[in-house]
């Protein structure tokens, strides 16, 4: 890697090279078999250089020739936005000395462990039901990262991830009831029952599907259906749309927004947790960065060059989707404070509303000015302090930056969403539900 950056600084000022090797072995059973065993492995590099002032990239796998990248990204910089930003030197690490992400047992677990485990699955939830399709996957994954600039800057670590996925569907006449949940961790530490459970409460609930009114109703969102009132909220604190004065938060900082019980931080630090990392993806230290505290902005995150553009400092916020782009600001894990309100005791409050778990089309409203519309893939009705059902052909609709300022309660306990999201359910007093006729 050092070598290769040598080689590629007598062309350019000067560059970074990203590393990644990967190795991810997923088991998929699918209508209750086992379908597929697949072991994928794949290493690739990215380049980023600054030359005369401005930005180039370009990516490679495999044996790609080197000079050949360089001479790619030399090129596009001739045409690439002006730096804003210098390579950081050497990274070190002034909070937390270690963060937990590696752990041997996922990279030792074998394959018959795996299919024992998506096999056990399936035969728990087939005996609540036998008539149920179940479809599991088990996977398990296996990272080496490394890093290196033309200033000094340089990291390596190891990285492993483990996630049990379950959906089930259950069809009827014509109707079909899909629950769908996962669990996902760094650590072989994740608990079965706590996931086969939870689609087992819901299955039962969702037996009997009971009419609903539309109108203004109380609506409690699950920790799976928070990101609906969410996702606005990490776009809009994006340091990289509020430079482009897209976002509606771009002169919000430091002014009251929400709801006090709104707390939300963005924490690379956490042990076993997906987005944790020791440095971020161009060699800024990972670390907790306040976002919202009690409905107040206090930070937008950025990567170097947003912050560079801003003025500001990166918050480690630099990360790639891929090795196919240069790093922009993204979200390492976003937590969301508890409440101190059980979700049955939020159920007991509501005489007559609805709880949100699934939905449908989950960002594909305005995400930028907040406005969300979604079809209800899976939620149920409450009616005087009891679950009394399933709803179906309903819709909920709002704004989020809105309805963030009305908050009834947040939940007591959290649950990681998508390996890093960890949100508490959600009580809002009134929301618009529609409900077909």
């Amino acid at each position: 890697m050092e070598k290769l950056l040598q080689q590629a600084c007598k062309e350019v000022d000067s560059a970074e090279l990203f590393k990644v090797k990967s190795k991810t072995i997923p088991v998929s059973f699918e209508v209750n078999r086992l379908k597929s065993i697949d072991i994928s492995e794949s290493e690739g590099k990215a380049l980023r250089v600054i030359n005369k002032g401005k930005i180039g990239f370009s990516s490679f796998t495999g044996s790609e020739d080197f000079d050949l990248m360089v001479e790619k990204a030399a090129v596009i910089s001739e045409f690439g936005s002006e730096a804003s930003f210098s390579f950081p030197e050497k990274a070190k690490r002034s909070g937390k000395e270690k963060i937990n992400i590696y752990d041997k047992k996922v990279v030792d677990k074998s394959i018959e462990e795996m299919v024992k485990i998506g096999e056990s699955i399936v035969k728990r939830l087939k005996d609540f039901n036998r008539k149920l399709r179940c479809d599991v996957t088990i996977l398990k994954d296996y990272s080496e990262i490394e890093y290196f600039n033309s200033r000094g800057g340089n990291f390596s670590y190891n990285k492993t991830a483990i996630a049990y996925s379950v959906m089930v569907q259950k069809i009827k006449n014509q109707d079909m009831l899909m629950v769908y949940s996962s669990l996902e961790s760094g650590k072989d530490n994740l608990d079965l029952g706590e996931l086969t459970s939870e689609i087992l409460e819901n299955l039962e609930w969702g037996e009997k599907i009971v009419p609903v009114e539309s109108g203004k109703l109380p609506v409690i969102f699950t920790p799976k259906a928070a990101l609906v009132l969410i996702l606005p909220i990490i776009s809009g604190l994006n340091g990289k749309m509020v430079l482009k004065k897209i976002s509606p938060l771009t002169s919000q900082k430091n002014k009251k927004l929400w709801s006090d019980l709104l707390t939300i931080y963005s924490d690379g630090t956490i042990d076993f947790a997906a987005g944790s990392a020791p440095f971020d993806d161009e060699g800024v230290e990972m670390k907790r960065v306040p976002l919202v505290e009690k409905g107040e902005i206090k930070n937008f995150y950025y990567d170097l060059q947003t912050a560079g553009m801003a003025g500001a400092e990166s918050t480690g916020n630099g990360l790639r989707a891929d090795l196919q782009g240069e790093p922009v600001p993204g979200i390492s894990n976003l937590i969301m404070e508890e409440g101190k309100v059980s979700f049955k005791e939020m159920i007991k409050d509501i005489s007559e509303g609805i709880i949100v778990d699934q939905v449908l089309g989950l960002g594909q409203g305005n995400i930028i000015s907040g406005a969300f519309s979604n079809n209800v893939q899976l939620g149920y009705k409450i009616e005087k302090g009891k679950i009394v059902g399933r709803v179906k052909d309903v819709m909920i609709s709002g704004n989020a930056i809105e309805e963030l300022k009305n908050i009834a309660a947040l939940g007591d306990k959290s649950k990681w969403v998508s390996g890093k999201y960890k949100f508490p359910h959600i009580y809002l007093k009134s929301l618009s539900v529609s409900a077909k006729k």
